[in-house]
């Protein structure tokens, strides 16, 4: 915390008028008593954004490290005995085994779809006792008709989809959009039910060890970095709290000074430059005790120099032969007599 002032007025010793010495310094002292005081905050290292921050990074960390452990280790809980290192297809017993399913409808209906050689393979389920020609009329992509011992592992299986049967893949070459159309070729060409799935892909084994393995590593620098972070926050608010106390017991010195200075100022003076008691009730005569620098000249007045500080004046004659001529002043005659002394 600091002190600023924020002045009602501009403070200044203006050219005196009506043959009045001290008419600047009352203007001054009338200036310093229309100063509004007050506390602003003015910590430049306000560290509550570096707390936000810092609590932004490790609620990242907190999601990343032991959510891909606990994702992982699902994962490999989940698969079971089925569990491989290179990844395998779900098996006749899996629920998966049949794969997620892309699209339903008819044979009354063209499927446009948008395929990628990147996905796994679309299989095609036709409904039970129906024959249909699947054909997909675009280059970059064909319908393969299963084998008869390949349609009897996807039938036979128990996670098959029951009332229809699997007649084959849609694999794709080139990334693009595509209708795909289904004719049926029964007797009577009757509308057949289609469904189409995409066979799930097991994550392998060995990325989910690695997976759980990164969520450890970023689970100890989590804990290592929150150490850190908590052992220098409290260095600084020990340090802050040391500093706060010399701040009070120097304010105290202070105050405690500027009381006994009260008490032997006139009520109308003030402490000016270098500690110089200044304003209308200093004597006349104050320059003779004055051990200080030299005053600042701010202007002459007659046979006086108007300075900074005591009640405003020292005689020409005097500051000269004390202090030599003022930077910017001596072109006066009297000031030239004096300085030729």
């Amino acid at each position: 915390m600091s002190v600023r002032y924020s002045p009602k007025s501009h403070i200044s010793l203006p050219k005196y008028e009506n043959n009045y010495p001290y008419h600047g310094l009352k203007t001054a002292w009338k200036s310093l008593n229309d100063v509004q005081w007050e506390t602003v905050d003015v910590n430049p290292m306000d560290p509550r954004g570096e707390i936000i921050k810092l609590l932004f990074f490790f609620g990242i960390l907190l999601l990343l490290g032991p959510g891909l452990i606990i994702i992982n280790v699902g994962e490999i809980i989940n698969q079971g005995d089925d569990f491989s290192a290179w990844g395998s297809e779900y098996g006749p017993e899996d629920p998966e085994f049949a794969g997620e399913v892309i699209w339903e409808g008819t044979t009354d209906e063209t499927w446009t779809v948008e395929l990628s050689n990147a996905d796994p393979s679309m299989r095609v389920w036709v409904e039970e006792g129906k024959a249909v020609d699947v054909s997909v009329p675009r280059s970059g992509a064909d319908f393969s008709p299963c084998y008869p011992s390949e349609c009897d592992y996807f039938n036979n299986a128990n996670e098959s989809i029951p009332g229809y049967e699997f007649v084959g893949f849609i694999d794709t070459n080139i990334n693009n959009t595509y209708d795909v159309q289904f004719i049926p070729t029964g007797e009577n060409n009757e509308t057949t039910s289609i469904i189409v799935t995409k066979e799930f892909i097991r994550t392998p084994g060995i990325v989910l060890v690695l997976g759980v393995f990164a969520g450890i590593v970023l689970t100890c620098v989590l804990i290592f970095m929150a150490y850190h972070a908590t052992k220098e926050m409290r260095e600084e608010a020990r340090w802050m709290k040391r500093n706060e106390k010399a701040r009070k017991r120097h304010a105290d010195k202070i105050a405690k000074n500027n009381e006994g200075t009260k008490g032997a100022f006139s009520k109308n003076n003030w402490i000016g430059p270098d500690g110089t008691e200044s304003g209308p009730g200093v004597p006349e005569d104050w320059y003779l005790t004055y051990d200080g620098p030299a005053p600042i000249v701010e202007d002459i007045y007659d046979e006086n120099y108007v300075v900074d500080r005591g009640n405003g004046t020292v005689p020409v004659n005097f500051y000269i032969k004390k202090w030599g001529v003022p930077q910017g002043f001596g072109n006066t005659d009297h000031e030239k007599l004096w300085s030729m002394e």
